[in-house]
């Protein structure tokens, strides 16, 4: 069987889920072959750098725009057509003779739309997988020939089926995070009480952290505590904080963060749909950085109404003394034992049946062409 994962690096939450659901489906031992195909660098490698040089522009300068339009189509009717979409399906007719895909699963609401609206046009039974990336129930994810959605929490699944989605399509999976962020605790290594509490400060991979030295400043002599903080893509950033504060290690861009994850007490970071649930799964409380986009803001509502984490609102200067007060150990304590029942809720094997699942409608669509 042969597995299409779509999707695109309109911020790198979409890509590194569609790079956790092909590792899962390796490690599940289906007998299937997966490709993650970037959708933009398909139709056009020229062009998608610009692409996504626009979209980190928009979201670092335009964000109001980028909001305004977010909350116009949230509540709009489903099965959205996308614009350019005559230019897109074209190429997703050549992608599939290309391919010969037996699934698809999609990581991006664009590429959703395409294939659903390929589906409609022809009459296809190709199955179609939507794994949602944020804690939304945003009408752009939703189309009528998706087969099955994976969303990240209970109150995405009640906004789908509010929406007209069946509920037997719907699974609550969380989103789905790389094997690495699964360990168990207890295969962590062991803290000491004289310890100090290690803190993780990331800003996704466009690395959108506090730039005031103050904060840098203010944390670095909060007692008992070592930051690390990872900058991303953010050089010049990262260039700015190497080497100055004594408590504060700073990295770049790292392909291993899980590694920082699971031994961090907790993280200080963007609230990303995808950090969050990393965060989750590594059982690390979080506080998440006033957010900006939409979606985000969602996402730090959700992880106030779970408590497990806080929002740190801000507007020039972050109150270091407030932070020092979440990082207690009492709060510490509270955030992960509500970590830990969210997690149990999840069902984290749950990705495996459902793999199964398309396995079989892959099946019977096999028996109807045949037929």
């Amino acid at each position: 069987m042969k597995i299409s994962i779509l999707t695109g690096k309109f911020g790198m939450g979409h890509m590194i889920t569609a790079q956790a659901i092909k590792e899962h489906i390796q490690n599940s031992g289906l007998d299937a072959e997966v490709e993650i195909i970037d959708w933009f660098d398909y139709i056009s490698p020229r062009m998608a750098g610009r692409y996504y040089d626009f979209f980190e522009l928009i979201v670092k300068k335009g964000f109001k725009i980028y909001n305004t339009r977010y909350k116009l189509m949230e509540n709009m009717k489903p099965d959205q057509k996308p614009e350019l979409y005559h230019y897109f399906s074209r190429y997703f007719e050549k992608y599939l003779e290309e391919k010969k895909s037996d699934v698809i699963i999609s990581t991006l609401p664009l590429c959703s739309q395409i294939v659903s609206l390929y589906r409609e046009r022809t009459g296809s039974t190709i199955p179609l997988v939507t794994c949602v990336t944020d804690i939304t129930g945003h009408s752009e994810w939703i189309n009528k020939n998706t087969d099955i959605y994976l969303v990240g929490s209970f109150t995405v699944r009640d906004k789908f089926i509010q929406k007209g989605v069946l509920p037997n399509k719907i699974y609550v999976t969380g989103i789905p995070v790389r094997p690495e962020f699964m360990i168990k605790p207890q295969n962590r290594k062991e803290k000491d009480s004289t310890d100090k509490k290690k803190i993780l400060l990331m800003g996704g991979g466009l690395g959108m952290l506090p730039l005031e030295d103050d904060f840098y400043h203010d944390l670095d002599n909060l007692p008992n505590i070592e930051f690390t903080v990872v900058t991303g893509k953010n050089r010049e950033l990262y260039n700015d904080l190497r080497g100055k504060y004594r408590n504060i290690q700073v990295l770049g861009y790292v392909n291993n963060i899980f590694d920082y994850m699971i031994q961090a007490d907790a993280i200080i970071t963007k609230p990303g749909g995808v950090t969050t649930f990393e965060a989750i799964f590594s059982e690390v409380p979080i506080l998440a950085l006033t957010p900006f986009l939409q979606q985000e803001k969602y996402n730090a509502q959700f992880i106030q109404e779970m408590k497990i984490g806080e929002v740190i609102n801000y507007d020039h200067k972050i109150n270091a003394t407030l932070i020092s007060e979440y990082l207690s150990q009492d709060k510490l304590d509270f955030y992960k034992y509500n970590i830990k029942k969210m997690k149990n809720s999840l069902k984290t094997n749950l990705l495996n049946d459902i793999l199964e699942e398309v396995y079989m409608i892959n099946c019977r669509n096999e028996v109807k062409d045949l037929a």
